[in-house]
């Protein structure tokens, strides 16, 4: 009896612990959301205190996180595909952004059923998201090769650019899907170019895509009227 005991008791932490676990993820959604207010009060104090403010903060999005697990993956294909269980009974849309629980770049949603969704990951060789280097306004666009699920290129960068091995990649927020600054890697060195004004660099994901199996997806509630004013069309 008290190893029956032992082992009920086994089960129910472990049950106990999964649930404890939902919590907090559900928690890091909060927080984030609620350090995304603080930062644009932030903003506006400190460009309250410039004379002909601008007042940057005014009018930028606070995105919203959605936890979400993974149920299938591809990650070695040339079609790679990550399926997620949430849909849009969740209120999860098309081309909305995909970061892991510690805040990498995942990818982004291209497909959505009542309550699942298919994203579409960096690791996949149509999906091309601008990035730049962390503290700088230096851009360019990822591109997975098919080979190493560790690694991807930043293509497109301007010779003139200054970097070095162990800088940080970042997302530029120049898209209506991710926000600024999520995290994708570090750069490891520089590769071959024919076009001199260019260069491409060596990226290592921080992502462990082989592990892979819970992320936020992310949510810009003015993603609608930013690609209206991108195309030139403004509902009045």
């Amino acid at each position: 009896m008290g190893r029956v005991y032992s082992v009920s008791n086994g089960i129910q932490s472990y049950l106990n612990l999964k649930t404890t676990n939902t919590e907090l993820v559900q928690r890091v959604c909060t927080l984030e959301e609620e350090l995304q207010k603080y930062k644009i009060e932030l903003e506006n104090i400190s460009d309250s205190i410039l004379p002909d403010s601008l007042e940057i903060g005014i009018g930028r999005p606070i995105y919203h996180y959605t936890h979400a697990r993974v149920t299938q993956k591809q990650i070695h294909g040339t079609n790679n595909y990550i399926i997620l269980d949430k849909g849009s009974c969740q209120g999860i849309k098309e081309d909305m952004a995909v970061i892991s629980v510690k805040g990498d770049i995942v990818g982004v949603v291209s497909v959505v059923s009542s309550n699942f969704s298919r994203v579409m990951p960096v690791l996949n060789p149509t999906y091309h998201p601008t990035c730049i280097i962390k503290n700088t306004k230096f851009f360019g666009t990822l591109f997975w090769d098919g080979n190493d699920p560790s690694f991807i290129t930043l293509s497109g960068l301007p010779s003139h650019a200054s970097y070095a091995p162990g800088d940080t990649i970042v997302t530029s927020g120049y898209s209506a899907s991710f926000p600024e600054g999520v995290l994708v890697g570090k750069v490891e060195g520089t590769l071959k170019q024919k076009n001199k004004e260019y260069n491409s660099l060596k990226i290592r994901l921080f992502a462990d895509f082989s592990t892979l199996s819970e992320v936020f997806i992310i949510s810009n509630p003015l993603r609608d009227e930013q690609i209206q004013i991108e195309k030139g069309v403004v509902e009045k």
